[in-house]
């Protein structure tokens, strides 16, 4: 697979015409056809289904098409860093007096490097820095946020001095440092009746309500999978897939329905609900004025994944990490 076997079939997509796509992107309609094939063979699946209509993407194919057209975008975005260094030439020709102004258009500066995966970053940033701050002030960083397995291959590039993320399994060369059980909750409105989670009718009620969720092809989605086979039954059939924890966050807010997520998703919330109750055990339904939602604790004996520390085995800064994994 490469990047002209994605151009190909979005174009297709797009198009809706093998032969209109092949006019597009120059190539033969039997050579197109024969990439499109060689694709299904690698992927074992089929990308495309004629209809009356035209060519369509089949369900498989269509979940491909999100990841397809970033890795084509960001292949476009690579080919700009050509400007960026027209742009660091020019500069230094208006002015030449200035010699040290270039560290603030490279990213490959001194400053530690920080990977955080996606969605992690949406709710963890803010704790992260808070504890890197109180463990050096001074201390400069970049910090990049993607996927778990995009973390985890520039850490074995040395790309990135250390990372977080919620899936990691033993690799030679990376070290990694458990910070983090994170629980699986129940997010409700705030308006309904309380739910009873041992009770089957409250359950089967809950069945009928409406979900908003990861898309299914996200690793977290599996586990969330798990969490509502295990909580009701079975899975419930009015989903709205969303990919953006804001937005799964704010239809809850609003009382459009219930999510089950990661309590590091609501890292400040439940920071906040552990400075009311002090040292014990939360309680499973937690509510306050201030929270928007209802967030009910499904405890121990539901799925729940462990966030870690992840670094080279060989980094410089291994005795730092160490000592800033004791603080998280």
């Amino acid at each position: 697979m490469d990047l002209t076997d994605l151009h190909s079939l979005l174009t297709i997509a797009r198009e809706k015409s093998i032969s209109k796509a092949s006019k597009v992107i120059h190539i033969s309609q039997p050579a197109l056809t024969i990439r499109i094939k060689k694709l299904e063979q690698e992927l074992g699946f089929v990308l495309l289904e004629r209809t009356r209509s035209g060519v369509k993407l089949t369900k498989q194919g269509a979940s491909i098409i999100h990841n397809a057209t970033k890795a084509i975008q960001q292949i476009k975005a690579m080919s700009k860093l050509q400007d960026h260094s027209n742009l660091i030439d020019l500069i230094k020709l208006l002015h030449p007096e200035q010699d040290d102004f270039s560290d603030s258009f490279n990213d490959n500066s001194s400053n530690i490097k920080i990977g955080v995966a996606t969605p992690l970053g949406w709710t963890m940033f803010k704790p992260i820095m808070n504890h890197l701050r109180s463990f050096d002030p001074d201390l400069k960083y970049h910090m990049l946020s993607d996927s778990n397995e995009v973390i985890i291959e520039l850490i074995l590039l040395g790309d990135i001095d250390f990372g977080f993320v919620p899936y990691f399994e033993e690799l030679p060369g990376i070290e990694s440092i458990s910070i983090m059980q994170d629980e699986m909750l129940l997010l409700g409105p705030k308006n309904e009746k309380p739910l009873c989670l041992h009770n089957p009718e409250s359950m089967n009620t809950l069945l009928e309500k409406t979900f908003y969720l990861f898309f299914s092809n996200q690793q977290l989605r599996s586990l969330i999978n798990e969490t509502m086979l295990k909580l009701m039954g079975n899975i419930p059939k009015d989903i709205c897939n969303i990919n953006e924890t804001g937005i799964i966050l704010k239809m809850i807010s609003d009382g459009q329905g219930y999510t089950i997520c990661p309590s590091s998703f609501l890292y400040d919330t439940m920071e906040f609900f552990h400075s009311l109750y002090g040292t014990g055990e939360l309680p499973t339904l937690l509510q306050h004025e201030t929270v928007p939602f209802s967030v009910y604790r499904l405890g121990e004996n539901y799925p729940s994944r462990t966030i870690r520390m992840i670094f080279p085995s060989d980094s410089p800064y291994s005795q730092f990490i160490q000592q800033l994994s004791n603080i998280i």
